[in-house]
């Protein structure tokens, strides 16, 4: 039909086609349409496929499956599956069906065969949507590596890196020779520019995907544990005699030697306990003894901050030693200990029954006693276990012999309501006054023991019968 151009903006435009509902539109309300019969020549498609065609080049693009079905061509190794697809590679609908879908493998390049060489794990991400492969290098713990994110970043990867492609080639020219997910099974190795890397396992996804779309089950992992390898270690040097044995095997660890390094919360929370006895020196089992030492009395100080233990020796008139620290704080070994460096004493060491004795760096001492705190500790805060009640009513007694009827009247001043009782602070009170000497461990007992009712009040006639008139 001879149908006249439409023109806009000065440009002819002619009618060749509708889409269906332009079409139904005007049916129903009954207007007629009429097309050109012959669409013009399109005169640059048709220049370019005239080049082309000069060029030798094909108009459509091969398919990868294509190259598997025909017999001519080469087999691709390490492939035992079998694939049925489309006849070309549509990316448009790859992408509408594919998109953000990948199929993850786990794969090892093991190098140990050329110098310095390692076995290292990679991550392969095969993206459905385009067919692109990004390689990815996992990170280990303390493997002496720089963490470098990604070998391969993404894109299509040939079977065989030939090189760089030349100027003017098409990513279509070399179709055939790029890894497609066929080529990407559990167990097979495949080359990534010039790395050969073995397919170890995958995860779930990609099971179901080739299970689905090929009806493949993909092989099990075939991951084999690497052969365990003892390497030799070098024993640490016996102690040199300089400084601690920490400043002596500082210089063994590194070429400048490094302070200590201490915990700060261990000890901000546990630097106030101090563990503290009265010793000697145990005579019997010394190899050889001075005479004299039999005199000399010790202090031993253990610090629950860091271990740590010193020793101090108190000075006695006339008895031929000068005094002072006889060890400085520091942290000890065990006695006899096979271990060595890093068996230290602990507070299970010292804490024994009294007298008992305990081996320091080869001195053998003799424990006496303890102070209130280490007590406290040891029997868990327990009054009971700290001091006797018949101990302190036989102190006061002594102390306060004939003084019977003076204490009963200063006891009856304090009682202004004449109930027979006074208050635990006025017995305290009380005791300081006549100068009975009772620490607090043994003021606690005494009132836990008169306080009978549990009140905050003592019935002091009664205090004072069974203890001052007896």
């Amino acid at each position: 039909a001879n149908t006249k151009p439409v023109t806009l903006y000065s440009r002819d435009f002619h009618l060749t086609g509708c889409n269906r509902f332009t079409e139904e539109f005007f049916q129903v309300n009954g207007m007629r349409m009429e097309f050109e019969d012959q669409i013009p020549e399109d005169k640059y498609l048709a220049h370019r496929a005239m080049t082309e065609s000069r060029m030798g080049k094909r108009s459509t693009t091969p398919s990868v499956f294509d190259a598997l079905d025909s017999p001519t061509s080469e087999k691709r190794p390490d492939t035992s599956m079998s694939f049925e697809g489309s006849t070309r590679r549509d990316m448009r609908e790859k992408f509408l069906k594919y998109a953000n879908k990948v199929l993850r493998f786990y794969a090892q390049w093991d190098d140990r065969g050329s110098m310095f060489g390692q076995k290292l794990d990679y991550v392969l991400n095969y993206y459905l949507q385009d067919d692109k492969i990004e390689v990815l290098e996992v990170k280990k713990t303390n493997s002496g590596r720089d963490p470098f994110p990604k070998l391969v970043k993404k894109q299509r990867i040939p079977r065989t890196f030939r090189g760089v492609p030349s100027v003017g080639s098409k990513e279509s020219d070399f179709e055939d020779e790029y890894i497609n997910e066929h080529d990407l099974v559990v167990g097979n190795v495949v080359e990534i520019f010039g790395r050969e890397m073995n397919l170890y396992d995958c995860d779930e996804f990609t099971r179901e995907y080739y299970k689905q779309q090929h009806d493949y089950d993909q092989p099990a992992s075939t991951l084999q544990p690497d052969p365990l390898v003892e390497f030799p270690s070098m024993p640490l040097p016996p102690y040199n005699g300089f400084g601690s044995e920490h400043d002596s095997l500082a210089s063994y660890f590194n070429l400048i030697p490094k302070p200590r390094k201490y915990d700060a919360t261990k000890q901000a929370t546990l630097d106030a306990i101090i563990f503290r006895w009265k010793a000697k020196l145990d005579m019997d089992r010394m190899t050889a003894p001075n005479p004299d030492d039999h005199k000399r009395r010790f202090v031993i100080s253990y610090f629950m901050g860091d271990g740590s233990i010193s020793i101090y020796e108190p000075p006695i008139q006339n008895s031929g030693f000068m005094g002072g620290k006889f060890l400085e704080r520091q942290r000890v070994i065990r006695h006899k200990s096979g271990q060595g460096f890093g068996d230290w004493m602990s507070e299970t060491d010292l804490l024994v029954d009294l007298p008992g004795t305990v081996w320091i760096n080869n001195y053998p001492f003799v424990l006496l006693e303890t102070d209130k705190f280490t007590l406290r500790y040891v029997n868990k805060g327990r009054i009971d276990s700290l001091v006797s009640i018949d101990a302190i009513h036989e102190k006061l007694r002594t102390k306060g012999r004939g003084l019977a009827k003076e204490i009963l009247s200063v006891f009856r001043m304090l009682d202004d309501d004449s109930t027979g009782k006074v208050s635990l602070d006025d017995l305290v009170n009380m005791m300081r006054k006549f100068n009975f000497d009772l620490d607090e461990d043994e003021l606690i007992a005494l009132m836990a023991r008169w306080d009978i009712h549990k009140d905050g009040y003592v019935d002091y006639q009664d205090f004072v019968a069974s203890i001052f008139q007896q």
